[in-house]
């Protein structure tokens, strides 16, 4: 196995879009001896870079900022960086639009302004989640600019897999993809990536997009199982917790998921990139359809047990995706807080990462708990710690079970 962090690099490299994807390489990269240009248009995001502050949670890379922020890192909103470099890696993925579809506008735009200052001889790394035949589509707009991929200049797909939170410790341990559309690139791009992580895994630039694509949807698929057989367990009375681990326990071709939110920006839209061409989107889409549909569907079992929301204060635990993170795109609590504010409910919120503060008021104002988010914090309140801070007949919603019940629904006076 090789040791990421045994051998030192000296190339120059700029990573376009210093967000959760870039930020964190960007400091690794520096690390490991590269001299890094961090390139982006938010200018408050440069600033905070610049005064050596983490814009958000990422474990590991604040001291990494601290030790390499204005030496081997500069933060920049200077496009014109990357025509000083031998690497560009660019960390804007393909979004959908309104409709589901893929949207390469902000391909398009970008590209539009690293025109002028792309050279010869650079190798342009794709990081981000995209849609398959983006590195195909790159390729030809490269070719408009005058530049020959695999000999002027080259291109390869090279996905982050990392877990949110935990770049800086993933980043060397999970096998690098590495795709391109012709040998030269992809050797160029392998020799970047190694001695940086234990393994490089080459193929072709297709294959790499949709093997990034089936990583995050086949993670999404699994959630949906857990997340309907929750829904059916509770139709039979029953709650999935118990079930899971009859499941599971000693059982060699076990490993049921259990439910709770599935929320974030990719797992959310990367199956829409898959379905458009499928012959059979039904799985895919009915993915989508059960793990959006679990806030309704614990609203609706809390309406039932208390009677009515109307009129009800409800305390949503959780604002991030997931835990300990301060992520909250496309986080399914905010659907919960449309869909209670539409049965009348008034909304309390709190996030130890997000809304930092006191809990305990919240907790004692609350007629309902809502448990968006699996946070260590309430994972350590427990279900005795909360019966003593709550009023008596507070109903709880606990699809992830932080507080130990064993129960998607229970009240404190339960015993």
């Amino acid at each position: 196995m090789v040791d990421a962090r045994s051998r030192t690099r000296t190339e120059k490299v700029a990573v376009v879009g210093v967000g959760r994807v870039g930020l964190p390489l960007a400091l690794y990269l520096a690390d490991h001896g590269m001299a890094v240009v961090g390139i982006d248009v938010d200018p408050k995001r440069i600033e905070t870079l610049r005064a050596k502050r983490m814009p958000f949670i990422e474990h590991g890379a604040g001291e990494l900022l601290e030790k390499h922020g204005g030496g081997r890192f500069h933060p920049t909103t200077e496009v014109s960086a990357i025509s000083q470099v031998e690497v560009v890696i660019l960390t804007l993925g393909t979004p959908v639009d309104e409709h589901l579809n893929p949207d390469f506008g902000a391909i398009e735009a970008l590209f539009a302004d690293l025109r002028p200052h792309l050279r010869k001889g650079q190798l342009v790394v794709l990081r981000s989640t995209v849609t398959p035949g983006t590195t195909e589509y790159v390729q030809k707009r490269l070719r408009t600019y005058g530049f020959d991929v695999g000999k002027d200049i080259f291109l390869a797909f090279c996905p982050e897999r990392i877990a949110e939170g935990r770049s800086i410790e993933e980043l060397p341990e999970i096998p690098q993809i590495v795709g391109a559309l012709e040998a030269e690139s992809r050797a160029r791009a392998t020799a970047f990536f190694e001695g940086l992580v234990r393994m490089v895994v080459p193929s072709d630039a297709r294959s790499a997009e949709i093997a990034k694509l089936f990583c995050n949807v086949y993670r999404y698929v699994d959630f949906a199982i857990g997340n309907e057989f929750m829904m059916i367990a509770d139709i039979f009375e029953r709650d999935i917790y118990e079930i899971v681990e009859l499941v599971n326990k000693g059982y060699k071709r076990a490993g049921l998921k259990r439910p709770g939110f599935t929320g974030g920006p990719c797992l959310y839209k990367d199956g829409f990139f898959l379905v458009e061409r499928t012959p059979y989107p039904d799985l895919l889409t009915t993915a989508w359809k059960i793990n959006e549909s679990v806030p309704a569907y614990l609203i609706e079992g809390l309406s039932k047990r208390m009677g009515t929301l109307e009129g009800k204060v409800v305390l949503i635990l959780g604002l991030a995706f997931k835990k300990e993170i301060d992520d909250t795109r496309n986080s399914l609590s905010y659907k919960a807080i449309k869909i209670l504010g539409r049965r009348g409910a008034t909304v309390l919120k709190h996030d130890p990462f997000v809304l930092p503060g006191d809990l305990d008021p919240f907790l004692k104002q609350a007629d309902a708990v809502f448990v968006c988010t699996d946070h260590d914090a309430y994972r350590a309140l427990g279900r005795k710690g909360l019966a003593q801070k709550t009023r008596a007949g507070t109903h709880v919603a606990d699809v992830w079970n932080v507080f130990g019940s064993g129960k998607v629904f229970f009240c404190t006076d339960d015993r």
